[in-house]
């Protein structure tokens, strides 16, 4: 039965408003997500690659768990200049040079939006209604998940397009996998008519189509939905939930920890973007770098703070260019496309951690900068978790410092192990001769997370420990607030009343 209005409290709406407002909490995310796309290609500068009205859906498929695919537009050249392939019958003929590939990257600044606005616009209103029943509940989350399977796959269908890459980089594309000296088996002659200069493999990336994962897009979409109100039932402050959500086991447990660090790593997130706002604030005097700057903070900031954090809980970052040479094949062995793996081209890689800034490593530096973090984490936990009745106490089999301590870890860990998967970045291209692979070209941001699960859960446990006793150590040091006296036992004396206790009923 539905509970009574309290006053102040407006009536709880029927299901069809429930699920409205679910819906526009969606409608709400996806335009934050697509404002914020829109402005950080700008500031890079994409609408010269391709019209920003296909590439802001390709990255907000991207922000969703989507991949986007790349191939050789049609209208490239395959192989201008002669060499080889035109001697094949290259530039009009069937036996060209192409490309195929596909980038994997999560734009973080757009999911926290899309996550911060989603959670906000569906717990928020609830705050000042009655509190409603499940049903409503389940109504206003169905309205949610209903329009992100609709709008998701629209989304990623309109994700598709041809784009026109700069000369300067595909010049320098196509020298790197082309090798000057024929390090992916030939490939340097096949692609290029002049000495093996990557002619051949530039004019193939000059244009080049990309579409978005219509299926990947929807199905991780849909699923991070489902996980935002998940954890917003358990962290949500400031809403009225339905009475067995709202004193359930799971969030009367959960709640002091899940609400704090969703909402440290909100702020986190939201100082990142003030910083890309004010970085872009100076592009206007003719700064370019700090228009880029701006328009990557915009799209991906929130990952490279992933990457700095997790960097000092043992977790090994490694920025690498490599170059693989294919199996060849067929007509391919003729022109030295099988001779292994190990092509004689130069590989790069960087180990992000060991990058030395302000004079000190950068694991050194995120690892500082987590500890007080983690340690102010658990003073707020502390201040958030109610006190314990006596009973409470001497049934608990943890510490009243070393339970919230625990569940920090846990979720510290869990934390750290998704930033470690999100905030990877790969792209690969490869590059097709005669209908058969020649090699490939890899590139990315990717994350040996080895044991920093395992680090994590120690030291947010151990952080967290200290922060919760911290705030004992003040809070037993606080004076009492002084207020009215509390109500005693009711007692009723007799008429008499010659006795100060005569008379008294406990």
């Amino acid at each position: 039965m539905p509970a009574s209005p309290q006053p102040g409290t407006a009536p709880p709406r029927g299901p069809w408003r429930h699920a409205l407002e679910g819906a526009l909490a969606v409608l709400a995310a996806i335009a934050m997500m697509a404002v914020t796309a829109w402005a950080g290609l700008l500031a890079l500068g994409a609408d010269a690659i391709a019209p920003l009205s296909r590439l802001v859906p390709t990255v907000l498929s991207m922000a969703f768990g989507g991949a986007v695919g790349l191939e050789s537009a049609p209208s490239a050249a395959p192989a201008a200049g002669g060499g080889l392939l035109g001697a094949l019958g290259g530039s009009g003929g069937g036996l060209g040079l192409g490309v195929h590939g596909e980038v994997r990257a999560l734009p973080l600044m757009l999911t926290f939006l899309g996550t911060a606005v989603l959670a906000t616009v569906f717990f928020r209103p609830l705050h000042r209604r009655a509190r409603p029943v499940p049903a409503l509940l389940w109504a206003r989350a169905g309205g949610a998940l209903s329009t992100a399977a609709v709008l998701l796959p629209v989304l990623a269908l309109v994700g598709r397009g041809t784009a026109r890459l700069p000369r300067s980089v595909t010049e320098r594309l196509g020298a790197r996998a082309g090798g000057a000296g024929g390090g992916m088996g030939g490939l340097g002659a096949l692609g290029a008519g002049t000495g093996g200069s990557g002619k051949g493999l530039a004019g193939a990336l000059s244009s080049v189509v990309f579409h978005s994962d219509v299926v990947t897009t929807a199905f991780l979409g849909v699923l991070g939905v489902c996980a935002v109100l998940g954890i917003g039932c358990v962290a949500a402050r400031r809403t009225s939930l339905p009475r067995p959500v709202a004193l359930s086991r799971m969030r009367l447990k959960w709640h002091p920890v899940a609400s704090t660090l969703t909402g440290m790593a909100a702020v986190a997130c939201c100082l990142v973007l003030a910083l890309a706002v004010l970085t872009g604030a100076a592009a206007p005097g003719g700064r370019e770098q700090a228009a880029r700057a701006a328009g990557a903070l915009l799209l991906a900031g929130p990952g490279l703070l992933a990457v700095l954090l997790t960097s000092g809980l043992g977790a090994s970052w490694e920025a690498a260019f490599r170059r693989e040479q294919g199996d060849g094949g067929g007509v391919l062995g003729m022109f030295g496309g099988g001779t292994g793996a190990g092509g004689a081209g130069k590989d790069r890689s960087l180990a992000v951690g060991d990058w030395s800034g302000a004079g000190a490593p950068l694991w050194l530096i995120g690892l500082v900068l987590l500890l007080v973090l983690l340690v102010l984490a658990g003073y707020l936990v502390a201040a958030r978790t109610p006190a314990r009745s006596a009973r409470e106490e001497a049934d608990a089999l943890l510490g009243r410092h070393l339970e919230p301590a625990l569940r920090t870890g846990v979720a510290v860990a869990a934390a750290v192990l998704l930033c470690c998967v999100t905030a990877q970045v790969s792209l690969r291209m490869g590059i097709e001769v005669m209908g058969g692979e020649m090699g490939t070209v890899t590139a990315g941001l990717d994350a040996a997370v080895r044991l920093s699960g395992l680090t994590g859960f120690v030291t947010a446990t151990a952080a967290s420990y200290t922060g919760s006793r911290l705030h004992g150590l003040r809070a037993a040091r606080r004076p009492p607030v002084p207020g009215p006296p509390r109500p005693g036992p009711r007692r009723r004396t007799t008429a008499s009343g010659s006795s100060p206790r005569a008379g008294v009923v406990s």
